[in-house]
């Protein structure tokens, strides 16, 4: 933007501002408007204030009680001053009657600190006689070092000159015919006098502070109060309250209705927490928690009154029933989650089982649990199934367990074998197996059966008895359970020598001389 643009602009911004204010001055709603919009498409700053012929035109007369950190004094001044008066002309008028600089002081009137741009009438002041207080800060606290002080003084002294100056253009003065003075002998001043350094004061000794000075506003509270009485300040941390201070009266009252109110609290937080216990204690007497607000199922985004929805103990997360029993009844999990879902988070929370079965019908809970006993027996390692027809007896064993006896059916089932075979021993079984495989259809398939374990390395024959031993899990020592010979699985041969257990001449030899019988060998021994 150029120079020229600028000048335009600020010139229309300064007739505008004028309009503006005869506008408000004078009610014109409509023109103020107009004027307004258009002030505001120059993006210029501006500054609205009231004027001061708006104000009661009579001065008061304000009682100003004056104390400061150094002193024990409360020194009461009366100052003239007008209504439209604002606290920064307040201070440069104390600061041109009495020197103390506007940095240094602190207003508080009606027990509230106030700040530069607030005019004394904004804080009540009305007539002669009523009070304010000023508290006059140490330049140390206040950051003012003396050459900002020569400063803001030399600038007022020439602000009174420029003022005495303009007052003089503007009087009538009479026109005097000068004459030159007569020409001056040029005589040589007398030597000044040394100066005498002026006498230092000793500093007054600090002021034995019966509170706590606000860090924020400086106002001397009493010693028991938890926050600045002006602002609101917290105390310092630091601070500890005298051992010999005695609360007057008023601070007496004070601390008397805070351990009052203090107890009140206390006493209404106790019945709330005893109202939540009573309410969890009754919620857990339901199977299902229903909602106590009206809210939206997430899932058919069906307004739930009430009472009408769910809410998961889990989670707190609320859906319709119907929503909640579609969820189990198409779940192919053992364990139901909770079906929420946003774009940014999906819920894992179970539902539990009560909250299930008040969920589903008999009818519909037996199935589910038919299903978990399915999935759980599909998702064991060592499950093992009652080989009786029809029969859903199941059991997961352990390495030891070489027999399930069913409580379903009361069969006793092999699990070496894989099959029931009363009053016979494994190998009569597998013996009479291989001669009723010819004509036993069952019998063959289980005879096939035994024998792609073979082939698939799953079972092998014991090398003593050769009948057909498996290995079900943990190390790579078996024992044959017929003739309990200690068998080494990964090389399929005895673990021991013909003399038993101990004799490495013969068998895997494994830790012979330090070495495995196997590579692959997991702990034969």
């Amino acid at each position: 933007m150029t120079s020229d643009s600028l000048k335009l602009r600020l010139e229309e911004a300064e007739d505008l501002a004028h309009s503006l204010s005869e506008a408000i001055s004078s009610g014109d709603t409509k023109e103020t408007v107009r004027l307004s919009q258009r002030l505001s498409e120059l993006s210029v700053p501006v500054s609205v204030s009231i004027s001061s012929e708006a104000y009661p035109p009579n001065s008061i007369r304000l009682k100003v009680g004056v104390e400061d950190a150094q002193s024990d004094n409360y020194i009461p001044v009366t100052v003239v001053v007008s209504l439209d008066m604002t606290i920064a002309q307040l201070k440069d008028k104390i600061s041109h009657d009495y020197g103390f600089h506007p940095l240094l002081q602190r207003w508080v009137i009606g027990k509230r600190l106030a700040q530069d741009k607030e005019t004394l009438f904004s804080h009540g002041i009305r007539e002669d006689g009523d009070q304010v207080f000023l508290f006059i800060l140490s330049a140390q606290a206040a950051k003012l070092t003396r050459h900002q002080h020569q400063q803001d003084e030399d600038h007022q002294r020439l602000e009174s000159i420029i003022e005495s100056v303009l007052l003089l253009s503007r009087g009538c003065q009479p026109t005097v015919e000068k004459i030159a003075p007569p020409p001056a002998t040029p005589q040589t001043p007398p030597p000044l006098p040394p100066k005498v350094p002026p006498a230092t004061k000793p500093p007054l000794p600090p002021k034995p502070q019966s509170g706590w000075s606000c860090t924020k506003c400086t106002y001397l509270n009493k010693p028991t109060r938890p926050g600045c009485e002006m602002c609101g300040e917290e105390r310092p941390v630091e601070y500890q309250v005298p051992d010999v201070y005695q609360p007057d009266q008023e601070e007496t009252l004070r601390l008397q209705q805070e351990e009052l109110a203090m107890l009140q609290y206390q006493q209404a937080l106790e019945e709330e927490r005893e109202r939540n216990y009573i309410s969890l204690l009754e919620t857990d007497d339901h199977s299902l928690v229903p909602n106590l607000l009206e809210v939206d199922c997430p899932i058919c985004f069906c307004p739930l009154p009430p009472g009408e929805g769910a809410v998961l103990r889990d989670c707190l997360h609320s859906f319709c029933r119907d929503c909640l029993k579609g969820t189990i009844v198409n779940s192919m999990d053992a364990e139901v989650s909770c079906p929420f879902m946003d774009n940014d988070y999906s819920c894992n929370s179970k539902l539990q089982d009560r909250e299930i079965r008040n969920l589903l019908t008999e009818e519909e809970h037996q199935r589910f649990l038919e299903l978990r006993l399915s999935i759980a027996e599909s998702r064991s390692e060592h499950s093992f199934h009652c080989q009786t027809p029809n029969c859903p007896g199941w059991c997961i064993y352990e390495d030891e367990v070489n027999e399930f006896s069913c409580e379903l059916c009361s069969e006793t089932n092999c699990i070496l074998c894989k099959a029931i075979h009363k009053d016979m021993n494994c190998k009569e079984y597998q013996d009479d197996l291989r001669i009723r495989a010819e004509n036993d259809l069952a019998a063959k398939q289980t005879k096939d059966m035994l024998e792609g374990l073979l082939q698939n390395g799953e079972a092998m024959h014991c090398p003593r008895c050769d009948v057909v031993v498996q290995k079900k899990d943990g190390c790579d020592w078996i024992c044959c359970l017929m003739c309990k010979t200690e068998i080494c699985w990964v090389t399929k041969q005895a673990r021991w020598g013909p003399n038993g257990t101990g004799d490495t001449s013969g068998g895997c030899q494994c830790r012979v001389n330090n070495q495995l019988c196997h590579p692959n060998c997991q702990n034969c021994h």
